[in-house]
């Protein structure tokens, strides 16, 4: 009985072992895939309903910003940079020096062209007054040998046609009027003999009044002798002494106006003397404009952008030193396409984006439309003013924009991300009562940031659901499982 029970209860362990076993290496049931679960419930989506509004007309424009007014400065003359008055970032106001050149040597030069001017200028006051004091030495040597030549004329025609009562008269006169003369001529004799020593004047204006006291002497001589000989009776002699006395008188006056050439070079002196003066003014002024190339400034107001120089470094002329962006001439240059070119006018609003400035939009006015496109790329240039001032625009950065030609009035507009174009086809997707989808070719005119403007006629209507999200795996009549609850 114990032996029965034994063996019965090994049987029951073996067949739970066995039953176990085939349990455990029995197939598994596989999990649904996702092609079940979409062909069940639906491919997942997202959607968004087609309305009526107004959509402007806009062509699309990539490009950099740039500035109109921007500078840079660079140095007229070689030399050393001593001094770098800012760097880059800092404000600069308009003739504001930036950068220094050494200034020695240009100093030194400016000190050499003035005291060059103040020689002309004391070498010009010279020369006038030579030509004054000649001028007037001249006019009295003529003047005094006229009256000479007229008094000896008078004395030969009294010697010639004497009266016996007045002849003494006459010759005492001659003698007084000649002494007279002598006396002037040997003070003017005297006086410029000391005036030519002093270098006063020249050595030719002082023969005039030597040769002018030589006759002055001539004619006193003469004279008493004419005296002598009327109070001795002798008519003969006198004549021929009268004769001779006016003879002498005439070359008196002849070599005073010969000597009157002086003047033409003491005039001559002053042409000169004001020709080195001009010399000498453009000199300086040569001087300070070099001096004044030393300090480079800033032709503009505006920022300093770079700076490419230090203190020590040796420049060449027209070398870069520095940059300056007036920030305020800030204007955005960008391209735009063939197609979108015929639409484009000067005037029209602009809004455009910076990459650099995310989430900002800047206000701006289509300035300039340049004349002529790229053969290559077949776009066409345009300048656009932006009319807000940020300081966070600099030149260099990307932007785009949108160039408003236009709006379209009610018109038929269609989400932008329900657009799903294959094979150069573009269609969209609308979702019908039980959930399946039925596909619609469209032609697209023009695009905004949210909605599209489709061709008219077509079978969509407002309030059509159209598929914006999970498009890329749909078919006509697929099903689909809205997941916005659309």
């Amino acid at each position: 009985m114990r032996k029965t029970l034994i063996v019965t209860l090994i049987i029951v362990i073996a067949v739970g072992g066995l039953f176990l076993a085939m349990k455990k290496h029995a197939p598994k049931e596989q999990p649904a895939t996702t092609q079940q679960i979409q062909a069940k419930d639906g491919i997942p989506v997202e959607t968004a309903g087609i309305v009526r509004g107004d959509m402007e007309q806009t062509v699309e424009v990539t490009g950099d910003i740039n500035a109109l007014d921007k500078v840079t400065l660079s140095s007229k003359i070689p030399g050393r940079v001593a001094q770098v008055l800012a760097r880059e970032g800092d404000q600069v106001s308009r003739g504001q020096t930036v950068v220094v050149l050494d200034q020695q040597d240009l100093l030194s030069n400016l000190q050499t062209a003035q005291g060059g001017l103040e020689t002309a200028l004391a070498r010009l006051s010279q020369a006038k007054t030579s030509q004054k004091v000649t001028k007037i030495q001249t006019d009295a040597a003529i003047e005094q040998a006229q009256a000479m030549l007229d008094s000896t004329n008078a004395g030969l025609d009294v010697a010639k046609n004497p009266s016996r009562s007045q002849d003494k008269i006459i010759a005492e006169n001659s003698v007084a009027e000649a002494k007279a003369n002598l006396d002037r001529a040997e003070s003017d004799y005297n006086r410029n003999k000391s005036l030519v020593t002093q270098g006063a004047i020249s050595q030719s204006t002082f023969d005039v009044f030597a040769m002018t006291y030589k006759v002055a002497q001539t004619q006193y001589k003469s004279a008493t002798e004419r005296l002598s000989l009327i109070k001795e009776g002798g008519r003969v002699e006198l004549v021929r002494q009268s004769e001779a006395t006016v003879a002498s008188a005439r070359e008196g006056l002849r070599t005073a106006r010969a000597n009157a050439s002086q003047n033409l070079l003491r005039k001559e002196d002053v042409r000169q003397a004001q020709a080195a003066l001009s010399q000498a003014k453009a000199m300086v002024a040569i001087a300070r404009q070099q001096l004044s190339y030393s300090n480079i400034k800033s032709p503009t107001s505006g920022v300093l952008s770079s700076r490419t120089t230090e203190p020590g470094q040796v420049v060449s002329v027209g070398q870069a030193l520095a940059e300056v962006v007036n920030l305020g001439s800030i204007y955005f240059k960008g391209d735009v396409s063939e197609k979108g070119f015929a639409g484009v006018r000067t005037g029209q609003q602009v809004r455009v984006r910076i990459d650099a400035i995310p989430g900002e939009v800047f206000q701006g006015t289509l300035a300039e439309i340049y004349p002529s496109g790229s053969i290559v790329s077949r776009n066409f240039p345009v300048r656009i003013a932006i009319r807000q001032s940020s300081v966070g625009v600099r030149p260099g950065m990307f932007a785009r924009g949108e160039i408003v030609t236009g709006t379209a009035t009610n018109v038929l507009l269609v989400p932008k991300d329900a657009i799903d174009e294959r094979k150069g086809t573009q269609s969209v997707f609308t979702v019908g009562a039980k959930h399946t989808v039925a596909r619609h070719i469209v032609e697209v005119i023009r695009e905004n940031r949210d909605y599209v403007q489709i061709q008219t006629p077509t079978d969509l209507k407002v309030g059509d659901v159209v598929v914006t999200q999970g498009r890329q795996n749909l078919q006509q009549g697929t099903k689909v499982l809205l997941s916005n609850g659309k």
